[in-house]
């Protein structure tokens, strides 16, 4: 078994512990990083390519992976094998693969075809891999191991040299080869030549790029070569060659004059300026997502970084850089000092010393640590455990052991307040030292921050409570007049914080600002303030002003004059410690930053002029989904049936800027922010017109993507449904017509029948009452009749009764009983009831019938009198009629009651009108 030395394992050690060691504390550009469950493939990705727009694909273990900026797509090849060569050229991506290469173009869907080239060789090619992919004058060379295979258009040609190819780089119209034996060839379209006359034994050439006008050669473990004099010479400082010994240079890629980008397999990227020989290293511990780099691939600014393990993305010259340690040891970072020109960090584990050495922890240090304050020309750090001095790498106590939250120096003398956990503490600052001062009415109560309104009146906060208004009395050496605006019904959270902006006293609550109104001694909204709306003020130094977005994203700086820059950078969003946030000043143009484990650094100056120069890409439409189906997108005008518009998603993209947003209007007057696909909901039907604008720190693309679309209307409202539905409400319209004229004659003829019935009814009215009137008359002419009958009978029997007492007084009996026979046969004449009898049943229809019906025993004489009951007829008025007595009738009437079955309780009369 191979074994290493004690002394060659303590080099390597040493060497490795080095590398991670010393490079920490360079400041890095931010790293995106995509991992597999991102991009849903495999892990490894051994080729990088962008096409024009900046779309970038990947060879992958499991395909090709595209992504435009917003989303991940995977296109396996047909054979399933791992793509180990990508190559963007026009409107074509060609992939290598296993004994399988060709190339992919986009379909109307915005899908990719692929097709192969291999049926073109005709020689035999079994086993190879196809490593690298470039283009030569109008050919396009695909690289294995053993081979060069030339693409023309039209056919392919095979060329085979003596060695094995491990690199390949054009330059100008030299196609340069890389081979195991450490030489360098030159193809000229049939020979092979040599470059180099002498060969690095022992080692390959496994890379091979330009920079500037020489060519740079890469090996495995011998770091960088370039040609002089046709030998290749070592290039690059000791310190790159001896970490390269150590981590295996895998690829290069030149960034700029200043730059070169160096993969490895063990350690990461190395960012190296061959001007300076400086070396930054980008490895796991800070940034990246694994330390072996097995492609590397430059579209403008951005690098892209293909991994063993995912795909990561840099931007070298990032205006925003940082210093990141994941290893827990700097912590939570709360402020940042620049001291006698010595970098000191504050965080929550303590006080940190950052130098091109290291970063070096200050012992006693250990615990929370608020904020550095320097007062004359000395630096105090407020601490968790009260206020030190750090002087000579050293901290020395003040105040204690109550915390201390920060220092504010009173205007127009050498004394400062110590704002701590319990209250206000005074000292002053002297030649030999701190004094101590006694400082009444301070209270017990937390104060985080003290504002000089001016040198008589400030503003105390405290860190969760409100705050108040008082006055410094410097002569006796206390505090008056406080004033509290702790119920102040402007304020909605309990924690404000206080700045001085522009000479006014402002103060940020719940997302509002508000002033101080001296006149009127109350809180106002800051109306200057109104755009900042959620913003809250991080940094006022020299009137330059830092705001951070607490409800969102973003970062604000201004002056308020001239200069206003909006910032978003995903990274210091991620890392940054929520309502804790600090920007630190260092000069006119670098800033930094408090982070969680670290802190950034801004250049201004760069990133004002990246802003100006920013060029917004337009945005690109690659696929249109609806409900069930994709559009070809090679229509100007997109017509989408109306069961397919429940969703309509348009994916969007600009692939050449780095992580932007997107503004949409649509012409039914909706307006809106978006990231990732852009999807509407049951759209009506309709013509619609869809712009599109992109969006980067604040800015906002000069050139919309422009989208005409319709929705068609539903089937029930097509043309050919309209038409029906017009001849329908005609046909409606004729049947309703003839419906109406059938009902209007039927009405006709029903009024006319009703109009006839009427009048029949009415002559029939009119009928009966004449019928009725005639009765009526009869019925009376009938009473009248009887009534004189009546009279006339009681008349002749009066004169019947006279005669019989002239009979009886002798005189001519004869002659008498002759009267009284007359007379009887006048009373008893048939003829008048004949008369009576048919008068009645005029009147009376069917009365002798029912009541004969009913009873049918009763005799003519029973009849008559039931006639002259039923005209309601007294016993005296029938006497007369009947030619009996009144107490005949009686009797009579008596024995009829028995006949009908009447009881005597019952009127007879009553009983014979009522029910015959």
């Amino acid at each position: 078994m191979f074994k290493i030395s004690k002394p060659l394992f303590l080099v390597i050690l040493v060497l490795l512990f080095g590398h991670f060691c010393s490079l920490a504390q360079n400041f890095l550009p931010p790293v995106t990083s995509y991992n597999s469950s991102d991009y849903s493939a495999a892990s490894q990705n051994w080729g990088l390519s962008t096409d024009k727009d900046g779309t970038l694909y990947v060879a992958n273990n499991e395909g090709l992976l595209r992504f435009d900026g917003q989303r991940w797509e995977v296109f396996t090849l047909p054979n399933k094998t791992i793509i180990r060569s990508v190559f963007c050229l026009g409107d074509r991506i060609y992939t290598g693969s296993y004994e399988e290469f060709g190339y992919w173009t986009n379909d109307e869907f915005g899908s990719l075809e692929y097709t192969s080239l291999s049926p073109l060789i005709k020689s035999k090619y079994a086993n190879e891999e196809f490593w690298q992919i470039s283009a030569w004058e109008n050919t396009v060379i695909f690289r294995s191991f053993g081979n060069l295979y030339c693409y023309t258009g039209e056919n392919i040609r095979t060329f085979k040299p003596e060695e094995i190819i491990t690199a390949l780089n054009v330059v100008g119209k030299q196609l340069l080869l890389g081979t195991n034996s450490g030489g360098i060839l030159e193809f000229d379209g049939g020979v092979f030549k040599q470059v180099t006359t002498s060969k690095l034994n022992q080692t390959s050439i496994i890379e091979l790029t330009s920079y500037k006008n020489t060519s740079l050669a890469g090996t495995r473990t011998k770091g960088l070569f370039t040609i002089e004099d046709d030998k290749l010479v070592p290039w690059g400082s000791e310190n790159l060659t001896r970490f390269l010994e150590v981590n295996e240079l895998n690829k290069v890629e030149v960034f700029n004059d200043d730059l070169i980008i160096i993969g490895t397999v063990k350690g990461g990227i190395i960012y190296y300026n061959p001007k300076t020989g400086a070396i930054k290293n980008h490895y796991r511990q800070n940034g990246l997502q694994n330390n072996t780099v097995l492609s590397l691939h430059k579209d403008h600014r951005r690098i892209w970084i293909g991994l063993d393990n995912g795909i990561d993305a840099v931007l070298p010259d990032a205006p925003i850089q940082y210093l990141l340690d994941n290893t827990g040891q700097i912590g939570a970072v709360y402020d940042i000092a620049f001291y006698k020109n010595q970098l000191f960090v504050g965080s929550n584990t303590g006080v940190h010393k950052v130098t091109d050495d290291g970063i070096y922890f200050i012992p006693g240090s250990q615990g929370q640590v608020w904020n550095f304050s320097e007062v004359n020309n000395r630096l105090f750090v407020n601490h968790n455990l009260g206020m030190f001095e750090l002087l000579n790498d050293h901290l020395y106590s003040i105040s204690g052991p109550s915390g201390s939250y920060s220092v504010t120096p009173v205007p127009g003398t050498n004394t400062f307040l110590n704002n701590t956990y319990n209250g206000l503490k005074q000292y002053a600052t002297t030649s030999s030292g701190m004094e101590s001062l006694p400082l009444a009415e301070a209270s017990g109560a937390p104060v985080e921050k003290v504002i000089f309104e001016d040198k008589n009146y400030f503003w105390a906060a405290h860190p969760y409570k409100g705050f108040y208004r008082a006055k410094y009395d410097a002569k006796n050496q206390k505090i008056i007049d406080k004033e509290s605006f702790n119920n102040s019904t402007n304020l909605l959270a309990s924690k404000t914080k206080m700045h001085k902006i522009e000479g006014e006293i402002s103060f940020y609550n719940a997302g509002n600002w508000y002033r101080y109104n001296s006149i009127n001694d109350n809180l106002e909204p800051f109306a200057d303030l109104k755009d900042y709306k959620s913003f809250s003020l991080v940094s006022n130094q020299n009137n330059k002003y830092w705001f951070k977005n607490q409800k969102g994203n973003g970062l604000i700086y201004t002056d308020f004059i001239n200069d206003s820059i909006y910032i978003y950078e995903p990274l210091l969003e991620e890392r940054v410690i929520k309502n804790y946030e600090r920007v630190i000043a260092h000069n006119d143009s670098i800033y930094y930053i408090t982070l969680n484990e670290g802190f950034g650094r801004i250049n201004l100056n760069e990133l004002q002029a990246n802003t100006a120069a920013l060029d917004l890409q337009k945005p690109i439409l690659n696929k249109i989904q609806t409900s069930n189906e994709v559009l070809a997108l090679n229509a100007n005008n997109y017509e989408i049936e109306y069961k397919e518009a429940g969703t309509v998603q348009f994916d969007i993209a600009t692939p050449a800027l780095h992580k932007p947003e997107f503004l949409y209007t649509l012409s039914n007057g909706t307006e809106a922010h978006f990231t990732g696909p852009l999807i509407f909901q049951n759209l009506q039907s309709g013509k619609y017109t869809l712009q599109i604008w992109p969006l980067a720190n604040g800015q906002k693309g000069n050139t919309p993507l422009t989208i005409d679309f319709i929705i068609k209307r539903p089937w029930y409202l097509s043309n050919v449904m309209v038409v029906l539905y017009v001849l329908f409400l005609f046909g409606i319209i004729i049947v309703i017509a003839l419906y109406n004229k059938k009902k209007l004659n039927y009405h006709r003829k029903e009024l006319e029948e009703r109009l006839l019935k009427e009048q029949e009814r009415k002559n029939q009215i009119a009928e009966r009452n004449n019928l009725l009137q005639e009765i009526n008359t009869k019925r009376k002419e009938l009473a009248n009749t009887t009534y004189l009958a009546a009279k006339r009978n009681s008349s002749l029997i009066d004169i019947k009764n006279e005669l019989e007492e002239v009979k009886s007084s002798g005189i001519n009996p004869k002659k008498v009983s002759t009267i009284q026979s007359k007379i009887n046969h006048i009373i008893d004449a048939k003829d008048n009831w004949k008369i009576f009898e048919t008068t009645f049943k005029e009147i009376n229809d069917d009365f002798f019938q029912k009541l004969l019906a009913d009873h049918p025993n009763l005799s003519s004489k029973d009849l008559k009198l039931c006639a002259y009951l039923k005209m309601n007829l007294t016993t005296k008025e029938i006497a007369p009629l009947m030619a009996i007595s009144v107490r005949g009738v009686e009797i009579h009437r008596y024995r009829l009651r028995k006949k009908l079955d009447i009881n005597s309780g019952k009127n007879l009369s009553k009983y014979l009108i009522k029910n015959y």
